[in-house]
């Protein structure tokens, strides 16, 4: 089994699921990205984790979560322990499109 290395970012701005779901559908947009993960803290910095680290690059996201109305804080080396998970992925489908499922 291979693993992949995970990047972890801050983000501020996301008050709900909702805004969890876009920033996710946004940033798994990016060519290269194969897994988004978030924790959702609706009124502080949430942690968004992507995986191949080296994918994309910090302004990558930041311009992503930018169009989304997100604000990446910063490029964290260890997560922090949050009060609520929600990981993300996306599964492919029978007519080759991609669904967001939680892990």
């Amino acid at each position: 089994m291979t693993t992949m290395t995970q990047a972890t970012y801050g983000v501020r701005g996301l008050s709900c699921w909702r805004c969890m779901i876009s920033a996710v559908e946004a940033v798994r947009a990016l060519p290269g990205v194969h897994t988004v993960g978030m924790d959702l803290e609706p009124h502080g910095e949430s942690l968004l984790t992507l995986a191949p680290a080296g994918a994309v690059t910090s302004a990558q996201v930041q311009a992503t979560l930018d169009r989304s109305g997100f604000e990446l804080t910063r490029r964290r080396r260890r997560p922090r322990p949050s009060r609520l998970r929600h990981a993300l992925t996306t599964a492919p489908v029978d007519d080759g499109r991609e669904i967001l499922t939680e892990a």
